[in-house]
C-alpha cells in the first residue's frame, strides 16, 4: 500500500546536518534551534506619529475653542535621544519613531495643534498612554522569535533583524543526486540517434528539487549494466545525501535495479506499491543513505517523487512535520477510465473546482503535465468518475 510505503520511509533515520547562515540569506531555510529575543522591541517608549509629547493631565479639556498652550522645551527626531524631562506645562516636539521623553505619557498629533516651535497650542486632549508605543510592546526580551523546525519567511527575517541578530543556525539543504538509467537515453544537446530518446526525467526532477528549495545534482545516465550501475551508485552516494534514479525497476529484460540492490547489499524498504502510475518503484538504504528508484515513465516518476520522495527530502531539510496539503474539489469534467488499482492523475484545482487534462493520462505523456498543480487521488475499484463528483487533490 502507498501508506505502508510512506510509513516505512518515515522511519528512515536522518543525520541532522546544520550550518550557520546570515539572516539576510536565510529565506526559505529551516531554523535548527529555538531563537529568543535578546532585547525589548521597541527598546524604548516611542512615538507612533509626528506631534508633541505631553503629560496627559496637561491636555484635559483642550479643544479648538479652549486650547491649551504648552512650552516646547525640546525637538526630538528619530535617532535622537531626549535630554530633558517633561514637566507641568511643557511639551516636546517629536517625530515618528523617536523616543518619548521622561515625564510624558502621551503624544498629540501635530494636526491637532498649531504646530508651534517654541510654544504650542493644543486643540485636543489625550488619555494616559494615548499614541504611546511602550517599551517591549512588539517583543519582550526572552520571547520566542523562531521555533526550531519552522521555515524562515521574509517576516521572520525582519523580526530577527530588528533584534540585531546577524546570523542563525539552520538545517543544511539536502543534496539530491539524480541519475537516469537506460541505454536508450541521450543528454539534451547531443544529436538524436535512431532508437534513442532524450532524457527528460533528469532535468525535470532537478528542476523540481530546485523549485522546492533543495539542491539537485544531475549525474547523467547510469546505463543498464548491473555491476557498472552498482559501482556508479556507490561512488555517487559520496557526493549527495540521497540518490534518485529513474528507469530499470520493472520486469523488462534490462530492468536491472532489483539486481543492483542485491549487488549493493542494500536494505530494501519496498519494491512495488499498489498505485498507478509508478507501481514498480523501489526504495532502499545504501550506506545509510536513501536511494529511490523511480519508473522511467515521466509522469510516473513525477507522481511517485511527490508522494514518496519529497516527504523524505523535506525531513532531511528539517521540516519533520511537513505533510502535503490535501484539498477537496469537484470534478469539472469526467474521468471515464476505470481504475482497478488506486490511481494518481494529474490535474488542476482552483476555487474548489478540479480539471483533468483530457485524453492525456498516459504515464509516458509529458504534455499533460503543463499547467497542473495537483495530483487527484482516484480510489481502487472506481469504474470511472462523473463530472460533479468530489475528489481529493494533493497540491504540488
Amino acid at each position: 500500500m502507498l501508506e505502508e510505503a510512506q510509513e516505512r520511509l518515515s522511519k528512515i533515520k536522518m543525520k541532522e546536518k546544520t550550518e550557520t547562515v546570515w539572516v539576510t540569506e536565510a529565506l526559505g531555510r529551516v531554523c535548527a534551534e529555538h531563537i529568543y529575543a535578546v532585547m525589548d522591541q521597541p527598546p524604548f517608549p516611542r512615538s507612533p506619529l509626528d506631534g508633541y509629547a505631553v503629560r496627559s493631565q496637561d491636555t484635559a479639556g483642550a479643544s479648538e475653542a479652549n486650547p491649551v498652550r504648552l512650552n516646547v522645551i525640546e525637538h526630538i527626531c528619530a535617532g535622537m535621544y531626549p535630554k530633558l524631562k517633561i514637566g507641568p506645562g511643557e511639551a516636546a516636539r517629536i517625530m515618528t519613531g523617536a523616543p518619548i521623553p521622561e515625564g510624558a505619557d502621551g503624544v498629540i498629533m501635530q494636526e491637532r495643534t498649531d504646530e508651534g516651535s517654541e510654544s504650542v497650542e493644543i486643540y485636543q486632549s489625550v488619555t494616559a498612554y494615548g499614541n504611546y508605543c511602550k517599551k517591549g510592546e512588539d517583543t519582550c526580551r526572552g520571547a520566542l522569535l523562531m521555533e526550531k523546525g519552522r521555515s524562515i519567511r521574509s517576516s521572520h527575517i525582519g523580526i530577527l533583524s530588528s533584534q540585531g541578530i546577524e546570523s542563525i543556525p539552520v538545517y543544511s539543504v539536502p543534496v539530491a543526486g539524480i541519475m537516469a538509467t537506460g541505454d536508450e537515453l541521450l543528454p539534451v544537446g547531443t544529436p538524436l540517434e535512431p532508437g534513442k530518446i532524450y532524457d527528460s526525467n533528469g532535468p525535470f526532477l532537478a528542476a523540481r528539487i530546485k523549485e522546492l528549495g533543495m539542491k539537485p545534482l544531475l549525474l547523467g545516465r547510469g546505463g543498464d549494466n548491473t555491476a557498472q550501475l552498482a559501482r556508479e551508485i556507490r561512488k555517487r552516494l559520496t557526493e549527495c545525501d540521497a540518490l534518485i534514479t529513474s528507469g530499470g525497476v520493472s520486469v523488462g529484460v534490462r530492468d536491472c535495479m532489483p539486481y543492483v540492490a542485491e549487488v549493493l547489499g542494500a536494505d530494501v524498504l519496498f519494491h512495488g506499491i499498489n498505485v498507478k502510475p509508478g507501481s514498480p518503484m523501489l526504495a532502499m538504504i545504501v550506506e545509510d543513505k536513501p536511494v529511490f528508484c523511480l519508473s522511467g515513465n515521466p509522469f510516473a516518476a513525477a507522481a511517485t517523487f511527490e508522494v514518496l520522495v519529497r516527504p523524505v527530502l523535506e525531513r532531511m531539510r528539517g521540516r519533520s512535520r511537513w505533510k502535503p496539503e490535501i484539498l477537496l474539489g469537484i470534478l469539472e469534467s469526467p474521468f471515464p477510465k476505470s481504475s482497478p488499482t488506486r490511481r494518481l492523475v494529474r490535474g488542476k484545482i482552483e476555487d474548489g473546482k478540479v480539471w483533468l487534462p483530457e485524453g492525456r493520462h498516459s504515464s509516458g505523456m509529458l504534455s499533460g503535465m503543463a499547467g497542473c498543480n495537483c495530483l487527484v487521488d482516484i480510489p481502487a475499484g472506481s469504474g470511472g468518475l462523473r463530472a460533479g463528483e468530489q475528489v481529493k487533490a494533493m497540491l504540488m
